[in-house]
């Protein structure tokens, strides 16, 4: 792999650590944050401030770090918070990553973007790359429209997206499902998880490689991943206590008609993922597999959370 110097957008989350985490050692990597970092925050004294929604900071900070390849994680990641403050999350989503755009296009970089399997509508799986887009939330709405502004932008780029993400976060950054029933568990306290809607969770590491993978090679393109089995998030969630070492008692299997305040999501938007097999070879792991790779890694990484 030539050289290559790589600014992850967005690094203080799931998929930005895991990148951080593995980035290979002859990419010189820039990153940014957004909130305010606590003192003892990994590369906390590394990692520049940028707010997406400026366009002025973002042409300023492309020109500072002057990066080969933008890989673009920033953004509302939470679907009911873009369904509740849809000004907001179309300012940072879609403006925002019409920002990044023209900044890659000023210094002529590569673009890696991350969408995500909200823009499928979850009615006819399984969903290849070039599948319709029709989502059913206003997030899928936004991840349309920044894929569509990608699509014209001009720019080598590639579209990436993941689906149902799992891993260690960094302390005090967002969780996901699997932290999120560890810290309830840790604390004996009962969790409810929807047994009617389908997906293939995806160990972080998986995607991290995708796009290391990506950009080593000069991909361009739409690539879908997600892990090989489709199951609901109560079966992943047995799975989960089993290797964890939880009660399976305190899980209880619910319909998602039980959370009637949060946002739309897709029944079933399972993944079509020979793409990345056969081009990239990119074989992501059984929900097993990635579950004992956190645990392996436990008190080191996610001790903070227990």
């Amino acid at each position: 792999m030539a050289t290559k110097k790589v600014l992850v957008l967005g690094a203080t989350g799931l998929l930005g650590k895991a990148l951080v985490e593995s980035c290979p050692e002859n990419v010189t990597l820039c990153a940014t944050h957004l909130r305010d970092l606590p003192a003892e925050f990994p590369l906390s004294n590394k990692m520049d401030r940028l707010d997406i929604t400026s366009r002025d900071d973002t042409l300023r900070l492309f020109q500072k770090t002057r990066p080969d390849v933008v890989v673009h994680l920033a953004g509302v990641g939470s679907v009911d918070f873009a369904e509740k403050n849809r000004q907001d999350a179309w300012g940072i989503n879609v403006q925002g990553t019409q920002h990044i755009i023209d900044a890659c296009r000023n210094i002529g970089a590569r673009l890696v973007y991350l969408s995500s399997n909200a823009v499928f509508d979850g009615n006819k799986p399984p969903y290849h790359e070039e599948s319709a887009m029709y989502p059913v939330n206003y997030y899928g709405q936004l991840k349309v429209e920044a894929e569509n502004a990608v699509r014209a932008s001009g720019l080598d780029y590639a579209i990436v997206r993941p689906m149902l993400m799992y891993g260690w976060n960094y302390p005090h950054a967002r969780e996901n499902p699997v932290t999120i029933w560890i810290r309830l568990l840790t604390e004996d306290k009962p969790i409810k998880v929807v047994n009617d809607h389908y997906w293939q969770p995806l160990y972080v590491g998986d995607c991290a490689e995708l796009i290391w993978n990506v950009i080593e090679n000069d991909k361009v393109g739409v690539y879908n991943i997600s892990g090989p089995e489709r199951i609901t998030l109560f079966e992943f969630a047995l799975q989960f206590v089993q290797v964890f070492g939880f009660d399976s008692d305190l899980v209880e299997p619910v319909p998602s008609s039980y959370f009637p305040t949060i946002a739309p999501r897709p029944v079933d938007t399972s993944f079509v993922i020979d793409k990345i097999r056969i081009k990239l070879g990119i074989q992501p792991v059984p929900v097993a597999v990635g579950l004992e790779q956190m645990k392996s890694t436990q008190s080191k990484q996610g001790e903070s959370l227990r």
